[in-house]
């Protein structure tokens, strides 16, 4: 495998597919956390400000609000990290392929 340069260093950061990927993925995990964190910190208000309400029971069931909340939200970063493995498959990993095409690595 030959050296990296600092020729090769800009060349590889002025592709477009590679500036592309870059920004593609940043923006999908970012635009993920975000909604991530809100989810959690906003499960953490509402533990602090109606605590009462989550300890209730839901209506026919032994289980409480609390526990259901927390429960969707794993399955929501379950399904958040489906989202990005699909996304990553579909077109993160085309684009990977081509920039290891064009600047032949």
């Amino acid at each position: 495998m030959s050296q990296l340069t600092r020729e090769r260093t800009q060349q590889i950061l002025a592709d477009a597919a590679f500036k592309e990927l870059v920004s593609g993925r940043a923006r999908l995990r970012w635009s993920l956390s975000i909604l991530t964190l809100v989810m959690f910190f906003g499960f953490i208000a509402l533990i602090s400000t109606v605590r009462a309400a989550l300890g209730a029971s839901i209506a026919g069931s032994a289980m409480p609000l609390g526990f259901a909340l927390a429960l969707a939200m794993v399955a929501a970063v379950v399904i958040f990290t489906g989202i990005y493995v699909q996304r990553s498959n579909a077109r993160f990993d085309e684009l990977t392929r081509t920039v290891n095409r064009e600047l032949g690595r």
